[in-house]
C-alpha cells in the first residue's frame, strides 16, 4: 500500500498562526512567517519584499541572493504590498502552492489587524479606567479652589497631551482664564464674553472640537478641544485645549473621555468651592465679612507663638464706637449695622497685607499688627481716626463717630490669647473711662 505524500502546505497554517500570536510588531509577523516557510522547504534562500504606500521597498531575507530571486506570490497587507520571493530551485517549489500560500498570509495578517485593533481598544480602555482613578483620587482629597483648578487642568493636559491648554471660570459677564499651561511659546488666552460662549455652547453640551466658526472666533484658531465643565445646570469653567503633541486628532474616543472626565472635574469644583463656602461661614463674621472671634483667636495664638520664637513684638488693638447704643436707638438696628459695615471698611483698607482684622461682636472690632510696638500701632490708628472724621461729611446722619481704643503688646503684657485679651480690654476701658475718644496703652 502506497502512502500518500505529505502535502507542502501541511503544519504551515498552524505555524503561520502562532506567529500571528506571539509577533507584536508586524515586522516581527513577517520575520517569523518567512522562518516558517524556511524550515517548511529547508532554504534559506526565501524574501518577503515589502512595498510601503511612500515608496520604499523593504526586504526581509539574507542579504545575498535576492536580486537573482524570483517572485512567487503577490498579496496586500492593508497599505503595504507584500511579495514572496524565493531563488530558482525553491521558487519552483513554492510556485505550486503560491496561491494557497498567499491565501494563507492573507489571512494571517488580516488576523493580526484584528488583533492590533483589538489590542488598541484594550489599551484605550486601561487608559481611561486609569484617568477615571486620578479623578476619583482628586474627588476624594479636599483642595482649595485654586489648586483644584491647577490639578484640573495639568490632568487633562497631560491625559490627551495637549500643548497648551487653558481654564476659564465664569465671573460676572466674562469667561476670564484663570490657569494657563503650555508647552510652546503659545501666549496666554484672553477673556471671552459669557452670554456668547453660552450660546454657542449652552449649558449641558458635550465637548466639542472647533469646527463651528462661531465657536472658533469665540475660543481661538488654535484650539482643537473645548471641554464644559458643567455641575447640573451650573457652569463651573470651560477648558480649551490646544493640539495634541502627536499631532493626532481629538477623535470619538477622546470626545468620549473628555465628557466623562468634565463632569468628574466640575464636581471637584463643585466641591472646592463648597468647602471654601463653609470655611469661611466658620470664620468669617457675616454681617462685616471680617473674621469672626473664633478666626480672631485662632489668629492671636499663632501671631503670639511667632512672637515669643522670633522674639517679636505684636501689639493688639481692642477697639469700641463710643455711644455706638445712641446710634441703634435714634436711627434704628438697620443704620447701626450700615455703620459697622463702614467701619470695618476702614479699618480693613488702612491695615497691611500681614495685618488681622475681625469683629469680636457688638461694635468691638480687634486688630492684630505683627512686628508693631504700641508706638508704631498709632500711625495705623492715626490714618484710622482720620478716617472715621472723615465719615461725617459723607454720612452726616451717624453724627460725629469716635472709638475708644486699647493697646496690649506681646510678649510684654501677655504671652496667651487671654492674657493679650485681658490686658487690651483693661486698656480700652481705661480710654472709656477717661472720656471717649482716647487711646491707652495696658498697664505693665
Amino acid at each position: 500500500m502506497v502512502l500518500p505524500q505529505p502535502s507542502p502546505l501541511t503544519a504551515i497554517p498552524s505555524a503561520f498562526a502562532a506567529a500571528c500570536r506571539m509577533s507584536r510588531t508586524e515586522g516581527e509577523l513577517f520575520e517569523r512567517c518567512r522562518a516558517v516557510l524556511t524550515r517548511r522547504f529547508e532554504s534559506e534562500n526565501i524574501w518577503f519584499e515589502l512595498a510601503h504606500p511612500d515608496g520604499q521597498l523593504e526586504r526581509i531575507g539574507p542579504s545575498a541572493g535576492a536580486e537573482e530571486s524570483q517572485e512567487v506570490a503577490r498579496l496586500a497587507s492593508g497599505s503595504t504590498e507584500v511579495a514572496i520571493r524565493a531563488s530558482r530551485e525553491t521558487a519552483d517549489e513554492l510556485r505550486g502552492i503560491a496561491m494557497p500560500l498567499a491565501l494563507g498570509l492573507s489571512v494571517v495578517f488580516e488576523l493580526r489587524a484584528i488583533l492590533v485593533d483589538r489590542q488598541t481598544a484594550l489599551d484605550d480602555a486601561a487608559f481611561q479606567l486609569q484617568a477615571l482613578r486620578q479623578v476619583a483620587r482628586l474627588l476624594s482629597s479636599v483642595h482649595s479652589g485654586a489648586e483644584t483648578e491647577q490639578l484640573i487642568l495639568d490632568f487633562m493636559a497631560e491625559v490627551f497631551f495637549a500643548w497648551w491648554a487653558c481654564l476659564f471660570r465664569p465671573q460676572g459677564e466674562h469667561y476670564v482664564p484663570t490657569v494657563f499651561r503650555a508647552r510652546n511659546d503659545r501666549a496666554e488666552c484672553a477673556s471671552m464674553v459669557r452670554t456668547d460662549l453660552d450660546e454657542a455652547l449652552p449649558t449641558g453640551s458635550a465637548s466639542v472640537g472647533v469646527d463651528d466658526i462661531a465657536l472658533a472666533r469665540l475660543v481661538g484658531s488654535e484650539a482643537r478641544l473645548v471641554v464644559p465643565l458643567d455641575a447640573g445646570a451650573e457652569r463651573m469653567a470651560v477648558l480649551v485645549l490646544g493640539p495634541r503633541i502627536s499631532d493626532k486628532p481629538y477623535g470619538a474616543p477622546e470626545l468620549e473621555l473628555a465628557g466623562t472626565l468634565s463632569f468628574a472635574a466640575a464636581i471637584a469644583l463643585k466641591n472646592a468651592e463648597l468647602v471654601e463656602q463653609l470655611h469661611s461661614a466658620a470664620t468669617t463674621d457675616e454681617l462685616t465679612g471680617l473674621y469672626n472671634r473664633r478666626a480672631l483667636e485662632d489668629r492671636l495664638a499663632a501671631e503670639i507663638s511667632r512672637s515669643l520664637r522670633h522674639q517679636l513684638h505684636t501689639s493688639v488693638l481692642l477697639l469700641d464706637l463710643d455711644r455706638f447704643k445712641v446710634v441703634n436707638d435714634t436711627l434704628g438696628h438697620a443704620a447701626g449695622d450700615r455703620l459697622l459695615r463702614l467701619i470695618a471698611g476702614i479699618l480693613h483698607q488702612q491695615c497691611r497685607t500681614l495685618d488681622v482684622v475681625g469683629r469680636l461682636g457688638g461694635d468691638e472690632f480687634l486688630v492684630i499688627l505683627p512686628m508693631t510696638t504700641p508706638a508704631e500701632a498709632r500711625i495705623y490708628i492715626g490714618r484710622v481716626e482720620r478716617c472715621i472724621r472723615e465719615l461725617h461729611q459723607l454720612h452726616p446722619e451717624f453724627g460725629y463717630c469716635t472709638m475708644s481704643i486699647g493697646i496690649a503688646e506681646s510678649p510684654r503684657h501677655g504671652t496667651t490669647v487671654s492674657s493679650m485679651l485681658a490686658a487690651a480690654d483693661k486698656a480700652l476701658y481705661k480710654a472709656k473711662r477717661g472720656g471717649r475718644d482716647a487711646v491707652e496703652v495696658a498697664d505693665d
